[in-house]
C-alpha cells in the first residue's frame, strides 16, 4: 500500500474510533484529543506502519497542545487525502507501481516509433506507449483520453500482466493488439 493511502486509512479509522467512543458519552476537547492521541501511539510503534511514523508523530504533537481540534484537523486531512488519492493520474500511476511489483520489472514509457524492443527489466517489457502521457490528463488529474500499455513476454506472465490490468476498477481495458507473447491494451476512464 501506498504511502497516501496508508495515511488515508490511518487518519479514517483514527477518527471512526473516536466516533465509536462518542457514542458511549460525550467527550470534552481534551478527552477527544487524548484518545486520538493514544490511537497513533499504537500506530506509531506498529513497523507495518514505518511509512507514516513522522505524519503519526506530528499528529501525537498537534493531539498534546491544548487549544488543538485534532479532530478537525484530521477530518481537513482526510478530505485531502481524498482528493489526492481520486484523480485518474494517481490510480494510473499505482497501475503502473502494480505492474512493476507483480512482474518484478519496470514499466517504460516511449513513442511506438521509438520503442527499444531488447530493453527489458527482468523477463518482460511492459511500456506505456503514448506520443505525450501529460496530454492523456487534464490539470487536475482525469484521463481526457486513452493511453495504451504494451507487453512482451512468455504466456504465464502475458497472463499475469492481463490479471492486474483486469483488476484495476477505475480504467476499462480493451485490446488492441494480441499474439503469443505480445499484448497491447487501451485504457480508457471508466
Amino acid at each position: 500500500m501506498n504511502h497516501t493511502q496508508l495515511l488515508l486509512d490511518v487518519s479514517t479509522n483514527a477518527l471512526l474510533h473516536l466516533e465509536f467512543k462518542k457514542l458511549d458519552k460525550p467527550l470534552s476537547l481534551i478527552e477527544r484529543n487524548n484518545l486520538l492521541v493514544k490511537y497513533f501511539k499504537r500506530i506509531v510503534k506498529a513497523n507495518r506502519y514505518r511509512t507514516i511514523r513522522k505524519s503519526a508523530k506530528q499528529w501525537i504533537s498537534l493531539g498534546r497542545q491544548s487549544d488543538t481540534n485534532l479532530e478537525s484537523i484530521l477530518d481537513t486531512e482526510v478530505e485531502r487525502l481524498l482528493q489526492t488519492c481520486s484523480t485518474d493520474l494517481y490510480r494510473f500511476v499505482g497501475l503502473v507501481a502494480d505492474l512493476e511489483l507483480t512482474l518484478n520489472t519496470k514499466v517504460q514509457y516511449s513513442k511506438a516509433c521509438d520503442i527499444d524492443l531488447n530493453a527489458r527489466y527482468g523477463k518482460v517489457l511492459v511500456c506505456v506507449v503514448d506520443e505525450d502521457l501529460t496530454s492523456s490528463f487534464d490539470s487536475e488529474g482525469l484521463m481526457i483520453k486513452s493511453t495504451q500499455i504494451l507487453f512482451i513476454g512468455n504466456a504465464e506472465l502475458k497472463d499475469v500482466f492481463s490479471a492486474v490490468i483486469d483488476q484495476t476498477r477505475y480504467f476499462q481495458s480493451v485490446v488492441a493488439y494480441e499474439d503469443e507473447i505480445h499484448l497491447r491494451i487501451e485504457l480508457f476512464r471508466m
